[in-house]
């Protein structure tokens, strides 16, 4: 790992930046970060996962700017992006992470100072975030990443039952010391972790940021998949979380989880995707939930009359 001389103080917040080949967009993430104007210490903690092109290099064209505040991870090998978020957040040291992916970028000056200022004066929030515009192959703006439902702000009860929110607009406190060792095969982490920190408070959808930018490109790991392999990824996910909360005795909240991902397993889906299913459950489904799990298969086999 790459720290400068010496390690500054720890800062306020955080910014927690994943970056696999992205060489064509981190400039633009980084001066995004660098954009940012706040009375309190920013660093910014880089996982880099054996990137093999020349996203280290431009990271470091950034260190005259951050100084010791940036943090480079580098790993010889590719472990994908959910271990690769482990390790970055356990090297995170802020009060809150804010967290960007090194393919997208922020736009605004206030962003983090804005979220910070509103956590700090509202602690039974435990995050906020605010609206993306989805940005094309061509760096053109489409749409908004949230639908007009979304953008609102998500109780503590609605985080848990894994309420989508604009990953790269989150801050959150950094309340879990780390994520339990069944989100390593949680292909939709963002959704568990929403999930997690619900247990600790409610997160705001603030109106007042401009929109952050989600690229969707040819390399992105979720943006570019098909429909169906990202309905298949976030059911996995979701039998994942659910097997989190039954190994921590919170049967109500592990039995909603389940019931969504297998409400997601009825859907109409390929023979494929249907085997991805079944195999997630097979070795994610711990023996407590076996009982549910049947309860609602013969519930829906159950002839209509």
């Amino acid at each position: 790992m790459t720290e400068g001389p010496c390690l500054a103080p720890a800062p306020m917040v955080s910014v927690l930046c994943l970056t696999f080949n992205h060489a064509a967009f981190i400039a633009k993430a980084m001066e995004s970060f660098c954009a940012q104007v706040t009375d309190f210490d920013v660093e910014v903690v880089v996982g880099d996962d054996s990137s093999t092109d020349h996203t280290l290099e431009l990271v470091e064209g950034f260190r005259e700017h951050f100084g010791n505040r940036l943090r480079v991870l580098h790993s010889p090998v590719n472990l994908g992006v959910t271990r690769n978020f482990r390790r970055t957040y356990q090297a995170c040291r802020g009060r809150y992470v804010a967290i960007c992916e090194g393919d997208d970028f922020w736009r605004g000056r206030r962003k983090l100072q804005t979220q910070v200022d509103f956590l700090e004066a509202h602690t039974d929030y435990v995050m906020c975030f605010h609206d993306a515009t989805i940005v094309d192959s061509s760096g053109e703006t489409v749409e908004s990443q949230l639908p007009a439902s979304l953008r609102c702000d998500a109780s503590s009860d609605e985080l848990i039952a894994t309420r989508p929110v604009s990953t790269l607009t989150v801050c959150f406190r950094r309340v879990l010391d780390d994520l339990p060792a069944e989100l390593d095969h949680a292909p939709a982490l963002d959704l568990c972790l929403w999930s997690l920190l619900g247990r600790h408070g409610h997160a705001k959808y603030v109106e007042g940021i401009e929109p952050a930018g989600y690229r969707v490109h040819g390399a992105g790991v979720f943006s570019m998949q098909s429909d169906q392999n990202r309905h298949v990824m976030t059911a996995q996910s979701l039998f994942c979380l659910a097997r989190v909360y039954a190994r921590q005795g919170l049967a109500a909240d592990s039995e909603r989880v389940l019931l969504k991902a297998l409400r997601m397993g009825s859907m109409p889906l390929g023979s494929s995707s249907r085997l991805q299913l079944l195999a997630s459950i097979v070795v994610r489904l711990p023996v407590p939930l076996w009982r549910a799990a049947r309860l609602w298969l013969e519930r829906v086999r159950r002839p209509r009359h």
